[in-house]
């Protein structure tokens, strides 16, 4: 198992507690990508599965995003989700399955998200294309709801947060839960698993949205 982030410090004992090999990767960095990739494959003999998660989430109200932050929301959200299927590509064998992770949010929109969400609807429209040209691809779009722990509002200006914090229970758009981090993952991973065990159906798209459990 190959895993990949911007953080070595922080994804390297996770590799070492399954066994697996940690690469440092910046998405929004193509020839990253490409290095990544051709060292994984050297090193593993081979791609079973990809999971794409990364993602980044710029708060701020539209008409406050400046082109840089609109420029590194899409390079990351869609883009980088893009050129990672573009180099796996010639590696993938028939039973190979690729998991692109979007949002739950996308054609909801919410204020102070605008980047990632467009950003988002972006990725969308390009795993169609994807699936368009490539229909041999077992590719999974799933859309992820709020999540707890997640590390999404990492480094976010706490007032901007509270007004729109403020704005989202305005609209209803605060769920009374959030899913728990390790069920997602769980989730994720038995979609992986379920595509490769039945190679005849794609779950083209699956939403995972907080359950409430009263």
């Amino acid at each position: 198992m190959a895993l990949a982030a911007r953080r070595i410090d922080r994804l390297k004992p996770l590799a070492d507690s399954v066994n697996g090999l940690a690469y440092e990767l910046d998405v929004s960095r193509p020839p990253e990508i490409e290095t990544t990739v051709e060292n994984a494959i050297a090193a593993l003999g081979g791609i079973d599965a990809v999971v794409f998660t990364s993602a980044v989430l710029p708060f701020a109200h539209v008409q406050d995003t400046d082109v840089t932050t609109w420029l590194h929301a899409f390079s990351v959200n869609a883009v980088g989700a893009s050129h990672l299927l573009r180099a796996v590509m010639p590696h993938l064998s028939q039973s190979s399955v690729v998991l692109i992770a979007s949002s739950h949010d996308v054609g909801r929109p919410r204020a102070g998200v605008a980047a990632y969400n467009a950003s988002k609807a972006a990725l969308d429209e390009l795993l169609r294309s994807w699936r368009s040209e490539h229909p041999e691809l077992s590719l999974i779009r799933v859309a992820i709801g709020p999540t707890k722990d997640s590390e999404i509002l990492r480094g976010a200006d706490r007032h901007l947060l509270a007004e729109l914090y403020r704005a989202w229970k305005d609209h209803g758009q605060i769920p009374p839960q959030m899913s728990e981090i390790a069920d997602v993952a769980n989730t994720l991973a038995s979609l992986v698993a379920a595509a490769r065990d039945n190679p005849s159906v794609v779950a083209e798209s699956v939403t995972l949205a907080p359950r409430h459990i009263g």
